[in-house]
């Protein structure tokens, strides 16, 4: 099984992006129901989708 390599930068960097509304709310709520920030939220749902993580 091949694991996707993601390089080990770990400079934050601003990004700009759009997304519908309905979602960022959930999205929001989700963050906060596991005391994440919304960016560390959308970071770690990234990683496990790229890595195939669970």
């Amino acid at each position: 099984m091949q694991v996707p390599y993601i390089p080990a930068d770990t400079t934050p960097a601003r990004v700009n992006v759009s997304i519908e509304r309905g979602l960022l709310r959930a999205i929001d709520e989700a963050a906060k129901e596991r005391n994440m920030t919304r960016s560390a939220f959308l970071a770690s749902a990234a990683r496990r989708a790229i890595t195939g993580a669970s």
